[in-house]
């Protein structure tokens, strides 16, 4: 209706298709965390994904239908850590699709657009059907406040988004898929908390419906060998 989507930054352009899978070569991990990205329509759930995945920012994109699947090989505390990272749409249309998608989740990025306040209104909808879906009462929920390149046009302030996930246990950061500020920082945080939980024994690792599988190098810092075959840090990535 005349709304200018690329001008939010995210162009989105519907065309049916089986879900797209970005793949990633086979390696060692100690642990795998299954992440879910929520949040309204063109909030820009999908361009998070594919800047985090292949670093690279597509402005116009296919709107998603039912879900999207990514994947990036991370290091946390020397532990090589795989995110398997599932996109959902964003329509009521495909929430009965997505819904099962919460189980078996570890983490989820929730996501609003600051320069669309209906996004930040739709969060507390998005989180309880978050929570009630999810297997598990241990989900770590990262809130993301999205497009701050856009900060002129800002309708959501920075200390609404901090007011949100404080009130509602989640963590808080800002980004920008476009100029990819904050958005390793999003995906990693979470899965330094997750990790976090795994330590003071918060999850039953041996089961899967926590959203965390036990990989074959689990628990053995790397050792020079190891090391000359890490992906390179445009590959992996760092997140201590």
């Amino acid at each position: 209706r005349g709304r200018n989507l690329q001008a939010r930054g995210c162009r989105k352009r519907r065309r049916l298709s089986l879900p797209r899978t970005r793949h990633l070569p086979a390696m060692s991990y100690a642990y795998l965390f299954k992440y879910i990205i929520i949040g309204d329509t063109g909030v820009g759930k999908s361009c998070l994904l594919l800047q985090f995945t292949d670093k690279r920012f597509q402005p116009v994109h296919d709107l998603t239908i039912g879900v999207e699947f990514g994947a990036r090989m991370i290091t946390i505390e020397k532990q090589l850590i795989k995110l398997q990272i599932w996109d959902t749409a964003g329509q009521e249309s495909f929430r009965s699709i997505t819904r099962s998608y919460y189980r078996g989740a570890a983490g989820a990025l929730l996501v609003y657009d600051i320069t669309r306040r209906d996004t930040f209104n739709h969060l507390t909808q998005w989180l309880k059907e978050a929570r009630q879906n999810s297997s598990h009462q241990d989900m770590v929920i990262m809130l993301i406040g999205n497009k701050k390149d856009l900060d002129m046009r800002r309708q959501v302030s920075y200390k609404e988004g901090e007011h949100f996930a404080q009130q509602n246990g989640l963590i808080f950061l800002e980004t920008s898929a476009k100029t990819a500020a904050n958005v390793n920082e999003a995906f990693c945080a979470t899965a330094r908390q997750i990790y976090k939980n795994i330590e003071n024994g918060t999850y039953d690792t041996t089961n899967e419906a926590h959203g965390i599988k036990v990989g074959l190098s689990n628990k053995n810092l790397y050792n020079d060998d190891y090391k000359s075959n890490q992906p390179s840090s445009s590959g992996g990535g760092c997140c201590k």
